[in-house]
């Protein structure tokens, strides 16, 4: 047996992590300025990196001035190709036009006084339809600068009325009727054919009314006066609108049949529209009829607002003649939850209409304001009638109150070769982190690791569309496009950890190994707050062995029958290695024979120092450090899960806490199979009960009746053992008297009442609790006086 002393260090490490040359040294890579973060990839405009070389949550902001950012955003145009927004006009004084958008309220544009007055006019772009709720006018009021006296003001949509022009249909929202003296004018917007619906009760939001879609503003003089000037054009939006750059952050959009198109409904362009929603009744059923859309966002947000925007009669280049929107509509929310059939878990958020009798909808905009929830997919569906059902989308809007709710950062494959300079695998012994938690949110973080890599192609025709690989090779060279190439991880990579709970904790993928990669989620249940990650830390040292390769034979067996297996370990072993002396099997708890074990070194037999069975490992300790070629370790074991997994890990006395996992030689070398269970129901295997008849009379002979079985295929089984009478009677229940998945149970004929049963006949009841399979097995029993 292993001391407790030694147990503990060789499980926990107890000891120097700075070790003596040759034996290995640690060294820590540090992941904490933007070169190391800008490797790796989290979504779009949701992650930031400080000055200081932090990674901060972006928190989306309300009650925004689009003027300030509007160059940041790009769109098509008729005559003009991709532009940036800012100043779209300016027919006099140009050059000075970009003071009314600079932020600074000292700087103004005064039109020139020889212009005509049809000049005397200017026009912003804010780069994207935005939701607007007030426009300022800051005017200057100073020796040759004044404000002007008499004008208009006037927004546009961005939708343009001819698709040969950048013409757009501009409304009035200002004019003065009297001379104006102010310097500071603010304008109220509301819209035509706009509802705003508040949806949980208790919240009172300050914007509930007045809102309007803008991209444009026309600033106009309707006289000329001496030193006219303006200062600055501010506006008041909502807020920022996560739907924007959903698709460029790895969202998706999926419709029906007839919502073709949707994705232009986040790309902050009037002008391009999820095609027209038509629909005759089929099934009555809006799944069936298509008319719906699904919207993925590509990570977890806190929600609070949705706008949707459907074409006004008449309205845009393509012309919309339909007079409503459509005969009601309903929206659900999902935070990603799914349901046993793997499908998106649905709550509703919202309906317009009545779903089980549709009438047509006059409005055309909506906005629903409601209490903060977690939202990542996003389902809209209408309610279908005999009647058709046709309408015109343009955008839809999403709004958050603050930071998102989860974001995924993946790191790239981290070369620990390359960095330590040697292209050798390394032996990982932790992960640390430093992270700023402020309350109600959290950080996890997991790592996988590999040695290998494998190249993924993607083909591509002369378009740019994707294509298979035997559709490009058969293609003219002429038409052929592009091959991209992709490293990815390799088949010897292991799956996912589980999520470190401390920082400075072991490390817990498969080691050693060349490569890894980490995955962090910040999450906060809180918009007000988000996690920062200031740090991240690889901790390492030289490998025992350059490399560990390993296979276990053989690699099948029987159900619950002692079986004589052999695990063949071919380490490569370098001149600076330390070697090991130590060997951890890894296995299911209680199925190894500690005293069968046997380890040859080719022909040699190697008796071991000491041997032990702690928890589910198996414990070898050698005589001496082992360098050799090969090396085998027989035991002996029972097994009664299929597709058994055998870990083999290496140790070293000089090096505690390091364990360097043996890489299985190819994929499910160390996996063995029960054939037997494959198809097979049945849950319980080997029942017996000793003695079948037995004398619980107190006198120390046959007093005690033992109940042994195995339990198959169940994870974490807890058997309810129970005694009946022969009239169904329940008599006692009875608890665990030893096991692992060999299950003991013990029964002294006392009834659940203290009292000693009466002889007879008894039934012995299992029943596993299992939902699949033959759960449950029922043997009588004799109590004899």
């Amino acid at each position: 047996m292993i001391s407790s002393v030694r147990w503990l260090r060789w499980a926990f490490g107890l000891g120097s992590l700075i070790l003596e040359a040759g034996s290995g040294r640690a060294e820590v890579f540090t992941i904490d300025s933007a070169p190391e973060w800008q490797t790796w990839q989290f979504p779009q405009g949701l992650v930031q990196i400080s000055q200081a070389g932090h990674l901060e949550l972006t928190r989306f902001r309300r009650g925004i001035d689009p003027v300030r950012d509007a160059e940041q955003f790009t769109h098509p145009t008729v005559t003009r190709g991709q532009v940036s927004g800012g100043i779209w006009r300016a027919a006099s004084n140009p050059q000075a036009a970009a003071r009314i958008i600079d932020g600074d309220r000292r700087t103004s544009w005064k039109p020139e006084a020889a212009d005509p007055l049809a000049a005397w006019e200017v026009e912003i772009d804010l780069g994207r339809a935005v939701l607007v709720r007030q426009l300022r006018l800051i005017f200057p009021d100073e020796e040759g600068a004044h404000p002007f006296r008499q004008f208009s003001v006037y927004v546009a949509t961005g939708a343009t009325i001819t698709i040969a022009d950048d013409l757009f249909s501009f409304d009035t929202v200002y004019q003065t009727t009297l001379p104006n003296t102010e310097r500071e004018i603010a304008i109220d917007l509301s819209g035509r054919k706009d509802t705003t619906r508040v949806l949980d009760p208790g919240l009172d939001p300050e914007d509930e009314s007045g809102f309007r879609v803008v991209q444009y503003i026309r600033f106009g003089a309707d006289a000329k006066s001496e030193d006219a000037a303006l200062a600055e054009i501010e506006v008041v939006a909502v807020g920022d609108n996560i739907g924007l750059g959903a698709l460029e952050r790895g969202g998706t959009f999926s419709a029906g049949l007839v919502t073709r198109d949707p994705q232009f409904m986040i790309d902050g362009n009037m002008n391009t529209h999820a095609n027209k929603f038509t629909v005759f009744r089929v099934s009555g059923d809006w799944k069936a009829d298509g008319l719906w859309w699904e919207l993925d966002l590509g990570a977890l947000f806190w929600l609070d607002e949705v706008f949707l925007y459907f074409n006004d009669p008449g309205e845009g280049a393509s012309g919309s003649t339909t007079r409503n929107a459509g005969t009601g509509f309903a929206f659900r929310f999902s935070e990603g939850r799914r349901t046993t059939s793997g499908e998106v878990d649905y709550t509703p958020l919202v309906a317009e209409g009545d779903e089980q009798a549709p009438f047509y909808i006059e409005d055309r905009h909506f906005r629903y304001l409601f209490a903060p929830r977690q939202v990542r997919y996003l389902l809209w569906y209408g309610f279908v009638t005999p009647q058709e059902w046709h309408a015109r989308v343009p955008e839809l809007m999403l709004f958050s109150p603050g930071y998102p709710a989860q974001v995924v950062l993946r790191s790239g494959f981290i070369d620990l070769g390359r960095i330590a300079g040697d292209n050798r695998p390394k032996a990982i012994r932790s992960l640390s982190w430093e992270v700023e938690l402020p309350p109600r949110t959290r950080m996890q973080l997991r790592s996988r690791s590999g040695s290998s890599f494998k190249e993924e192609y993607t083909f591509h025709d002369k378009k740019g569309e994707i294509v298979t690989e035997a559709r490009w090779n058969s293609l003219p060279k002429a038409v052929k496009g592009p091959v991209d190439t992709v490293l990815v991880a390799g088949g010897d990579w292991s799956p996912w950890s589980n999520f470190y709970q401390l920082s400075g904790e072991a490390f817990q993928s498969e080691n050693p190994r060349r490569f890894l990669q980490l995955e962090a989620i910040l999450s906060t249940d809180d918009p007000e707050v988000a996690p920062v990650l200031r740090s991240l830390a690889i901790e390492y040292e030289d490998a025992l062995v350059r490399q560990a390769r390993g296979r276990l034979e053989p690699r099948q067996a029987r159900p619950n029958e002692a079986t004589r297996f052999t695990y063949t370990l071919w380490p490569s072993v370098g001149e600076d290695d330390s070697g090991f002396d130590a060997l951890r099997l890894v296995a299911p708890e209680g199925l190894i024979d500690a005293g069968r074990i046997e380890v040859r070194s080719g022909e040699e037999r190697i008796a071991p120092a000491e041997v032990s069975v702690s928890q589910d490992s198996l414990w070898v300790f050698l005589p001496q450090q082992h360098r050799a070629d090969s090396l085998e370790l027989s035991f002996t074991a029972r097994l009664l899960r299929n597709a058994t997994v055998f870990a083999l890990d290496l140790g070293n006395a000089a090096r505690p806490g390091l364990w360097q996992s043996v890489e299985a030689v190819e994929r499910g070398a160390n996996v063995v199979f029960l054939p037997e269970l494959t198809g097979s129901q049945r849950l319980i295997r080997d029942l017996e009960i000793i003695p079948p008849a037995f004398t619980p009379n107190g006198d120390g002979i046959n007093d005690q009746l033992e109940i042994r079985f195995a339990v198959l295929k169940v994870e974490k089984a807890r058997p309810r053992v129970r005694i009946f009478d022969l009239a169904g009677r329940p008599v006692a229940e009875l608890t665990e008297a030893g096991g692992g998945l060999a299950k003991v149970y013990r029964w002294s004929g006392i009834a659940a009442d203290g009292h000693r049963v009466a002889p007879g006949v008894y039934l012995c009841h299992i029943d596993l609790g299992a939902e699949v399979g033959k759960e449950a097995v029922a043997r009588s029993i004799a109590v004899v006086y």
